[in-house]
Formats: C-alpha cells, structure tokens, sequence
C-alpha cells in the first residue's frame, strides 16, 4: 500500500496561499511545502564505480565512454525492491483565473524544480503557465535540490521515481493541494521526459495528456557520452551523487541563441544528481503502452547529448505513433536555434506558446 502525505503543511484553502509561508505573483499564487511519499518500485544493483572524489566522478563518465566497457544499460548484478518514506520538495502554484487543468512537470538531471521556474524575466515556465491559466506542480525529484537524498547507488532510481510521480498525481487529484483539477497534463524534460514517459505508459489512465520536452527516442541519444559532461563529485554530498563543471553545463544544456548571464544562471541551479539514476535511466527509454491523451513533442534544435547537437530529421510522427500508438494526437515541434534546456534561451516564450496552443486545441 502506498500514501502520500503532506509534511510542514495540512490541506491549505486558495486564500491562504498569498501568506509568508507562499508567494502572491502577478498572474498567481504559489505555495512551497514538502510532500512525505511512501512508495515502492523494483530495484537494481549495478555494476558501476563508486564517486567519492573528482577523479573518480571523470572515471565514472569514462568507463562508461570506454568502447569496449559501453552496455546499455549497465551490468545488474541483482534485482532489489526499492521502498521507503521520503521528503519531495515542490511548489504548487494556481493562477488568479482558478485554473481548473493542473501541470504536473518533472525535471531532468543535474538540475531541480527551479528549472521551471527560472527568475530571469521572460525565462520561467512556470509564469508562462500561470498566465495561460493553468495550475502547476513543480518538485525536486528525489535527491535533487530540497528532497532528500538517499543512497545513490540503490535508492534513487528511474523507476522509483515514476513511482513518485504516481503519488504526486493521486493526490493532487484527490485535492490534497487545495482544490480537486478537472484534468492533469503531466511535462517533462530530459531526465523528467523519461520519467514522464514510463508513467504515462504505467499509469495512462492518471494523466489526460502530456508534454515532452529535451527528449526522443533515436540513433544519436547519448552518443556524444558522459564525458561530455564534465563531472565531477558534488561538494558535501553522499558518495554517488555527482555534478557537472560550468563547461559541462554549456556543453549539454546550452546552444544557439543565448547570452553568459543566461549561461551564468543555468550554472547557479545546478543541482547533483545519483549515479544509479542514470544507470537506471536507459531502462526505461523504451517504454511504450495505451495512453489514449494528446502528447507535444519539442525538441530544440541543437540539443548536443539527446540528438548529438542537430535534433532535425532524427525523429518523426511515424516512429512517435508507434510508441504510444492509441495516443489522441501527436504533435512534434522544434524550437529553433536552442540548446537542451529550453526555459534558458532566448526564444523560450515562443516554445511556451506551442505547448499552450496544442493543448488548448485538445481541450486542455
């Protein structure tokens, strides 16, 4: 039996939101409060090295990189069940019009829920929504930014957190953040849109339709590899949890159109993340199932780790229908002259905007 409970927080009315503890915007409200999740999900022991230091974060990324060393996905040398009780951080905010359709949005690696919310004008998604009019959950998936960070090699797991997910979603649909939504739209980028995916594929009757970003399936995923990233061990945290140096951050997440403040900022809220998490990543890229809701794709167009720098031609509907074949409607969009992380470039309104339109024209 799973149950999600809200921690330094009760069930809050609409009016309570503009308090100290939250914050009142000019298209909404927002509330940050810490969600206690009991969960379980199937597990893995890998065969990966252990990240105590800087040198053994690069040889993390180069033994996987060694041709002769490169599964995918990593060795198992056993299955485990994953279960526990744990803090995820989140924000939930609701626009002044009610906002009746909730966002749901996961990040992806080496970043936490702020990535949503960039303060940077022009930048936050979560604005962006708040003024299309609707709802949004964002959160700190497990061992990233505020939520707790447990073992790296076998707690935080890619399965266990689309087990989070789930929890997150019933009880937002059981009104636990202060109203009951009409309808759930869950959003994803990178990391977050395989999360995403693999829940959408699980649990397809808990969302209405999704969003996903910095992310598709094809031939160049990964292909520049993970010394690209420029690793190296997260400062005063556990053993496995690593980060990237700021020219890690260019290299992965940045592209075309955008200026060094923008760079700088993107460097600012990085957030580490476990080692296992992306071991456990590859196993559910092939994730695929009866989800009958519309789905947007959008990739940016010089996305170096998820299209090898050119996201043009490496996908198309076809290939998108296969994987979720019962979908409502399936829509791919590429956002020109923009690296990995969307929010952080200078045509990051433009690409809000699509999402919004391919939603409301399917009713959400």
């Amino acid at each position: 039996m799973t149950r999600a409970l809200l921690y330094l927080a009760t069930l809050f009315p609409l009016c309570a939101w503009a308090s100290p503890a939250g914050s009142s915007r000019k298209y909404g409200d927002c509330k940050e409060l810490n969600v206690s999740v009991t969960t379980s999900s199937r597990g893995y022991v890998f065969d990966i090295p252990k990240v105590n230091n800087d040198i053994e974060a690069t040889f993390w990324a180069i033994n996987f990189d060694t041709w002769s060393h490169k599964p995918n996905p990593e060795p198992i040398l056993k299955n485990t069940t994953i279960s526990g009780t744990y803090n995820i951080h989140a924000q939930v905010c609701v626009p002044k019009s009610g906002g009746d359709v909730l966002q749901i949005a996961t990040h992806g690696a080496y970043y936490d829920g702020r990535y949503w919310d960039a303060k940077l004008e022009g930048h936050s998604y979560v604005n962006a929504a708040l003024q299309a009019g609707y709802s949004i959950l964002t959160y700190d998936r497990l061992g990233t930014g505020q939520s707790d960070k447990p073992d790296a090699y076998t707690v935080v797991q890619a399965q266990f957190e689309v087990e989070i997910l789930r929890e997150l979603t019933v009880i937002s649909k059981n009104g636990a953040f202060g109203f009951k939504p009409k309808k759930i739209v869950h959003v994803g980028h990178s990391f977050g849109s395989i999360v995403t995916s693999a829940f959408i594929a699980t649990y397809p009757a808990l969302s209405d339709g999704a969003i996903i970003t910095g992310y598709v399936l094809n031939e160049h995923l990964g292909e520049v590899g993970r010394s690209s990233w420029n690793v190296q061990h997260a400062t005063n945290w556990p053993s496995g949890y690593v980060t990237m140096q700021k020219s890690g951050i260019q290299a992965t997440f940045f592209g075309g159109d955008f200026t060094p403040d923008l760079l700088d900022y993107g460097d600012k809220i990085k957030s580490p993340t476990a080692v296992a998490e992306i071991a456990s990543g590859g196993l559910l890229v092939m994730a695929s199932g009866p989800f009958k809701g519309p789905i947007h794709y959008i990739l940016p167009e010089l996305d170096f780790f998820i299209c090898a720098g050119d996201c043009k031609n490496v996908t198309s509907l076809e290939a998108l229908k296969h994987t979720f074949p019962n979908a409502s409607s399936i829509q791919l969009d590429i956002q020109p002259n923009t690296g990995h992380a969307l929010p952080l470039h200078h045509n990051a309104t433009a690409g809000f905007q699509v999402s919004f339109e391919f939603l409301r024209r399917n009713s959400l």
